[in-house]
């Protein structure tokens, strides 16, 4: 594996100088002059003339004077899954608006993530703790899907077990977002996994991921054994990965559901997106990318097929303005937005890789169902049994749990605090409500007050915890104080 990536520098690979100058055609690459804009043309050539960089482009449906296949169709494949979380990623705590960042700094801390997908949330809140926290901060992670939960800690570990935290960052990113990975994944990061503490205690027992965090596996039998087999199973060829990569992205009969996408890109994240369709590789536009071409067995069923949507994107749930700074500190360009995104993502694994390495955090590893977890954690003698924060994500539409689940977790938020909250997002509501209106629904308050009436609780749209384009879908539960 190259240097980790820091900054990025002139185009032309073969120039160690850095870039100054961006290509006017495209504004994806830059260059550090002229002459190695004119080397380089020959291999960026195509890209740069590529037809979805146009701003006449238009999506074929409209070329060709027809309805659009989504109309009546599927919006999705069917064998495919979700590998990354679909809500927004938030600061669970947000202490300058709840706490006080003062009042946090030596008070323990207990959050449960109970239906969490990715790490995104997880990520976001620890590395949004003040940098002198000085309590412990115990985590409950809980997903009832055994790939989630495995992929989780397989994240954990790699960025617990791999000593330098740039390079520990970077593997990590490109397990959890590139379909293929860097060779020394498999020769230098896989072998560690043997020894890894993680996966000395599977049984339960506490596992030192650092010498300051540590992880505990509350998991069935069949999630165990679920994770040994992928570990233990046999290698996908590049080949047979990339035609499965092409076959998903490029579906010709999927045409209409990805220029759907497209159009509702400017020219240059169109290219760029779709360069990121073509390589399944997270980085920026341009990158070297030769030493990338290790399939990533967790994004492949055991016949082959890539487990992702056509539709997926790593964008999906992170703050756009976010990953456009973080790009522009790192030496992209602001239509460079996977490059933007690497950047981003890295740097906040970076530092929640410190911080694993400096707060003292307790992670407790479930696989249940979110309903039932409540009971098992009652009977977890070392587990947290009151909670500061509990995140929903969106389980809390009528289409998965429901309402119920306020009512399940209510009685765990932790009655000391006035600041704990219970924080969900009623992702596909206005799909419930007739015509679609996306309006605050009066009913479905009164509806969860009268769910949470037995734990004295008070509910409101809470923009202390919610990003305030989806304030009015998020529904914020505190104790009565």
């Amino acid at each position: 594996m190259p240097p980790p990536l820091r900054c990025l520098g002139c185009a032309n690979h073969s120039c160690p100088n850095d870039a100054t100058q961006s290509c006017s055609g495209c504004f994806l690459v830059r260059y550090c002059s002229k002459a190695c804009q004119k080397e380089h043309w020959k291999s960026h050539k195509q890209d740069c003339k590529n037809p979805l960089k146009s701003k006449s482009w238009s999506p074929t449906w409209v070329t060709e004077n027809r309805k659009p296949a989504f109309i009546s169709g599927p919006n999705e494949a069917n064998i495919q899954q979700k590998r990354w979380g679909n809500m927004m990623s938030i600061d669970l705590i947000n202490a300058k608006n709840n706490e006080g960042a003062d009042g946090i700094c030596d008070k323990d801390l207990s959050l449960a993530f109970i239906a969490s997908g990715d790490l995104r949330n997880v990520v976001r809140t620890v590395n949004e703790l003040p940098e002198d926290y000085i309590g412990t901060l115990k985590i409950v992670l809980n997903d009832k899907n055994p790939m989630a939960v495995c992929r989780n800690l397989m994240i954990l570990t790699i960025l617990g077990i791999v000593e330098d935290v740039e390079e520990a960052a970077e593997h990590a990113l490109h397990f959890w977002y590139s379909v293929f990975q860097p060779l020394s994944y498999r020769d230098h990061v896989f072998p560690l996994f043997s020894d890894a503490p993680t996966f000395q205690h599977l049984d339960g027992t506490p596992a030192c991921l650092t010498s300051t965090t540590t992880v505990y596996m509350r998991w069935d039998t069949d999630t165990t054994y679920f994770l040994i087999s992928l570990l233990a199973g046999d290698e996908i060829e590049f080949p047979q990965a990339k035609n499965a990569l092409s076959r998903t992205m490029y579906a010709p009969e999927r045409i209409d559901h990805r220029e759907r996408y497209y159009a509702s890109l400017r020219p240059s994240h169109r290219v760029a997106f779709d360069a990121w369709r073509r390589s399944g590789i997270l980085l920026p536009f341009g990158a070297m990318k030769d030493h990338m071409y290790v399939p990533n067995r967790w994004l492949f069923s055991r016949q082959g097929n890539l487990l992702l949507y056509d539709s997926s994107s790593p964008l999906k749930g992170w703050d756009y303005n976010e990953v456009v700074k973080a790009g522009r500190a790192h030496g992209t360009t602001d239509d460079d937005l996977m490059g933007g995104m690497f950047f981003y993502v890295k740097d906040q694994l970076v530092e929640f890789s410190k911080r694993l390495r400096k707060f003292k955090v307790h992670i407790y590893s479930y696989d249940k169902d979110a309903r039932d977890l409540p009971a098992i954690l009652k009977r977890d003698v070392s587990s947290p049994k009151s909670f500061d924060r509990i995140e929903t994500s969106n389980i809390t539409d009528k289409n998965y749990v429901g309402l119920s689940i306020l009512s399940d977790w209510g009685p765990l938020l932790n009655e000391a605090n006035p600041n704990a909250a219970i924080i969900g997002l009623f992702m596909n509501w206005t799909a419930w409500k007739r015509a679609g209106e996306a309006a605050s629904s009066k009913a479905m308050y009164l509806r969860a007050r009268r769910r949470m009436a037995s734990c004295k609780f008070t509910v409101s749209t809470c923009p202390k915890f919610a990003d305030t384009d989806i304030c009015d879908s998020v529904l914020g539960l505190a104790p009565c104080v």
